[in-house]
C-alpha cells in the first residue's frame, strides 16, 4: 500500500506540474508555459525563475494530493460513499492552498463555481464506481448461487 501510494504521489506530482504547464496557456491563449505565475506571485518571488519554481512545485504537490488521495477509496472498512467524500475534501480545501500561495486571487464566484464543478465530478466518480460496484456483486452473488447448486450445499442451507 506504501509502494502504491508513492507512486501514485509521483504520478500525481508529474501531472500538476504538466497542468500548471498547459491549462494556464490553453486558458490565455498564450503559448505553453508562458503563463506560469500571476504578476502578484512574481512580485513577492523577486524573479521569474523563483515564481516559477513556487508555481510548479505547489501544483505539483496538489496533484500528490488529488492522486494520493485516491487511495481512499481501497480503504476496505470505508464505504464508497465515505471515500468519496474524503477524497473531495481533502480535494477541496487542498484546493484553497494553491489559490492562495500563487496569489490567484480568484473573485468568490468563480472559486465557488470551480468548487461545484469539482463536487459534480465527485458525485460523477461516485456514480459509476456505485454502479462498477454493484454489478461485480450481482456477478458475485451469481457465482455463488451456481457453486451452490452444483455442490448440493443448498439443500444444508435450508
Amino acid at each position: 500500500m506504501k509502494k502504491k501510494f508513492l507512486i501514485r504521489c509521483a504520478l500525481g506530482f508529474l501531472s500538476g506540474m504538466a497542468a500548471m504547464l498547459i491549462v494556464p496557456s490553453l486558458i490565455s491563449g498564450e503559448p505553453i508555459g508562458s503563463v506560469i505565475y500571476t504578476d502578484e506571485l512574481l512580485a513577492r518571488a523577486g524573479s521569474p525563475t523563483a515564481a516559477a519554481i513556487i508555481s510548479l512545485l505547489v501544483m505539483g504537490l496538489f496533484g500528490s494530493l488529488c492522486m494520493g488521495g485516491t487511495l481512499f477509496y481501497a480503504l476496505e472498512r470505508w464505504p464508497l460513499a465515505c471515500a468519496t467524500a474524503a477524497h473531495y475534501l481533502s480535494m477541496a480545501l487542498g484546493y484553497l492552498i494553491p489559490n492562495w500561495l500563487l496569489c490567484w486571487d480568484l473573485p468568490l464566484k468563480l472559486l465557488l463555481s470551480v468548487e461545484g464543478f469539482m463536487a459534480l465530478g465527485f458525485a460523477l466518480i461516485w456514480l459509476i464506481m456505485y454502479l462498477r460496484y454493484k454489478r461485480e456483486v450481482q456477478e458475485l452473488n451469481e457465482l455463488l448461487k451456481r457453486k451452490i447448486g452444483n455442490t448440493g450445499i443448498k439443500e444444508e442451507l435450508s
